[in-house]
């Protein structure tokens, strides 16, 4: 009788601690189960994240390689290292390539213009004209822009250095380069403008396969013939076979309504 007691006492306890040990179990893995699927997850969206930043940068790289024709640049006035009026119009016809700095910069604006240095020493007769525009134009006036130049030993007629209003320069930034520009603020691009009128490449000038891409973009687009000019009327008419106009003579003057034996 006792040893039966026994026996269905330790049984008992047999199954109270398998209960006990399949329930820490389970407890274990839905743990674990839960620990991987959080780990998949953040695995899964830096997964996604990457890739987004790798397509990203295939959107950029695309862009900066493209060479067909794409924004049209309005011109715009500012004031040079001379103190003078600069028009891009003038550059009409031309290839040219205009950036963002400011004197102050220590860092991304001095690899920039130097990048822009070398290119002018290596191709001195690639007619390719360099606008670069402070974003600090407090400090950056036409005197600490001439000694900027001169540290660069730019060739004024090859690369021009651009102050204003900073209002206006911010506007320039963001409707005709399509970047954020503030007071020591700016992009580190290069923009590249073909004979239109256009820009037709966007290249970082602080990274060497950039620079490489943007020289052999330039390299094209000089080869390029410039927009014709609008003929002028007689010319137009001329071609096409019909009298030109007749230059119109004096006005004859309107008479002046009174009677002469008023």
């Amino acid at each position: 009788m006792a040893l039966s007691i026994m026996t269905s006492s330790a049984t008992r306890w047999l199954v109270v601690a398998g209960f006990f040990a399949l329930s820490y179990a389970s407890f274990s893995v839905y743990r674990f189960t839960r620990a991987y699927s959080s780990a998949s997850d953040e695995r899964v969206q830096r997964f996604e994240e990457t890739m987004a930043e790798a397509d990203a940068t295939a959107s950029f790289n695309a862009t900066a390689q493209r060479t067909p024709p794409s924004t049209p640049v309005a011109p715009f006035t500012l004031t040079d290292q001379n103190g003078q009026p600069f028009d891009t119009a003038s550059l009409k016809g031309r290839v040219w390539v205009a950036s963002f700095f400011f004197t102050s910069c220590p860092a991304i604006c001095i690899r920039l213009n130097q990048a822009i240095a070398s290119f002018l020493t290596a191709h001195p007769d690639l007619d390719v004209h360099f606008v670069s525009i402070t974003c600090d134009p407090d400090n950056d006036t036409p005197e600490v822009l001439t000694r900027y130049a001169k540290h660069f030993q730019a060739d004024p007629k090859r690369w021009t250095f651009l102050t204003g209003d900073l209002a206006t320069i911010k506007r320039i930034g963001a409707e005709q380069f399509q970047v954020a520009v503030d007071k020591g603020t700016h992009s580190d691009r290069a923009f590249a403008v073909g004979r239109r009128g256009r820009i037709r490449g966007r290249y970082r000038l602080t990274e060497a396969d950039q620079i490489e891409r943007f020289e052999k973009l330039l390299a094209t687009l000089v080869t390029e013939a410039a927009p014709e000019a609008a003929p002028s009327p007689d010319r137009a008419a001329a071609h096409s076979g019909a009298e030109p106009s007749p230059t119109p003579g004096p006005a004859t003057p309107e008479p002046s309504g009174r009677g002469r034996d008023s």
